[in-house]
């Protein structure tokens, strides 16, 4: 299978093999990098995988992209670049949903902090989970994200990080089963809860709320959710919180919401 190297900018510049790849207007870098991949695929009538490290001190993954424009996870870490330090450990269910959520549906720049580590009370559940994705058993892997977030929320607290992680997990599984609308609303719910909390996560939080909010059809979901990223984007560029990427998002909010208006 051909291989191709993707490294992603904390500045949102993409390269595929060394090559520069300039996004068209108003066209994410992310989307931009998996429909490179895509036509790569369509052109060798295969698929093609992608070692992707996006921005620095973000998780490392391969994805296998096929030519309907399709794509998973591989299950396996790169080799790692030569160095004197350790091989990466397997990145956290929360890097691997962010980075995938980010490839497929045209997501934003990485976190200004790496994920925190798991607690030992959300690891095996994880680790079951990821197992579970990456044997295509998707809705078995959501029954089990909404029961770990329902003993989680029970436990301590709906506004508690490992409840949110696990609502995280949720909205990304509903991604990957195509409830776009259900994935929002999750992520929605994490993203308000961070950005009331002043957490050094919202930005990331709100973007991948973005990228599924991108994937509605429903004009009246679209206008209901559109107005409440606009709100929590808006928070945060007060805030002096935002990337380049990041207000590059929020222009895309508001002037899809300007368009559907213009063409009601």
């Amino acid at each position: 299978m051909t291989a191709f190297a993707v490294r992603i900018s904390d500045d949102g510049v993409a390269e595929i093999d060394g090559e520069p790849l300039v996004p068209q207007p108003d066209q994410s870098v992310h989307d931009a990098v998996l429909d490179r991949l895509q036509q790569y695929a369509q052109e060798r009538g295969a698929a093609v995988e992608a070692t992707v490290t996006d921005g620095p001190g973000a998780a490392h993954f391969v994805l296998e992209v096929s030519p309907d424009g399709s794509s998973r996870l591989v299950d396996r870490q790169p080799a790692p670049a030569p160095t004197s330090a350790p091989a990466p450990t397997p990145p956290p269910a929360s890097a691997v949903a962010t980075a995938i959520a980010r490839a497929r549906a045209a997501a934003t720049a990485p976190p200004p902090v790496p994920p925190r580590p798991l607690p030992p009370r959300l690891a095996q559940p994880v680790a079951r989970i990821n197992a579970l994705v990456t044997e295509g058993r998707l809705e078995e892997a959501a029954a089990e994200a909404t029961a770990l977030r329902e003993t989680l929320t029970r436990s301590a607290g709906t506004e508690h990080p490992d409840a949110l992680e696990a609502r995280a997990m949720e909205a990304y599984l509903a991604h990957l089963l195509g409830d776009h609308r259900e994935a929002t609303v999750l992520a929605l719910s994490v993203a308000r809860i961070l950005c009331g909390a002043g957490d050094p996560q919202a930005p990331a939080a709100v973007a991948r709320a973005t990228a599924a909010w991108q994937r509605l059809e429903d004009d009246r979901a679209i206008e209901i959710h559109g107005n409440e990223l606009l709100h929590m984007w808006g928070r945060l560029h007060e805030a002096g919180r935002l990337t380049a990427a990041d207000e590059r998002l929020a222009h895309g909010v508001r002037r899809r919401l300007e368009e559907q208006i213009t063409y009601a």
